[in-house]
């Protein structure tokens, strides 16, 4: 009965990892309204971050496989946060989908509020969107992470405690950086 549940799971998953995919691919350009102009990198950096290592607060970053997900032959990629680590604020060229495996997550786009994720429960930060990731105050969050070509990341600011908490838009922290190039919040 648990392995028929778990394979129902594991199907549903690549379903809507794949419905996901597709509409990345054909609705994209779509949904900005334009094509951005390509740079000598292939694309037009949309955010003010930039190319360095995982950024992350309250820890260290743990990439971490899920081995129960299996694609050509590999486990799937993803990220283990501790309870209260969380990444920078960071945007991909390509958007990002994740999916929360095992645990309790929190994520935030810029200019919405923070969102609890439950285990099958997903986000999806489109090309160039702002946002984080990482693990509740109280719990621990296995991810799947997909990244969707072109890919890269590019890092910005810390998260502050009221973004993290629920309590704010990410605004003010995004001004800041702006004004100062300061990373990390007092």
């Amino acid at each position: 009965m648990k392995a028929a549940v778990r394979n129902r799971r594991v199907c549903t998953y690549f379903l809507c990892l794949g419905l996901l995919f597709g509409l990345n691919l054909v609705l994209g350009p779509r949904v900005t309204g334009h094509a951005q102009p390509a740079t000598a990198s292939g694309f037009q950096e949309a955010c003010p971050g930039e190319r360095m290592s995982t950024q992350v607060t309250g820890g260290e970053y743990q990439g971490r496989t899920v081995p129960e997900a299996i694609v050509n032959g590999e486990p799937w990629g993803g990220a283990y946060f501790e309870a209260g680590v969380r990444s920078f604020w960071h945007c991909h060229p390509g958007g990002q989908l994740l999916v929360v495996w095992e645990g309790e997550g929190r994520v935030q786009k810029r200019g919405e509020r923070a969102r609890t994720l439950y285990p099958g429960e997903s986000e999806y930060a489109g090309p160039w969107v702002e946002h984080w990731h990482g693990g509740s105050p109280a719990s621990a969050a296995q991810y799947l992470q997909v990244a969707f070509q072109p890919t890269g990341t590019l890092w910005m600011e810390e998260v502050r405690e009221d973004d993290y908490l629920g309590n704010d838009v990410g605004i003010d922290s995004r001004n800041e950086f702006l004004e100062t190039g300061v990373r990390e919040q007092p």
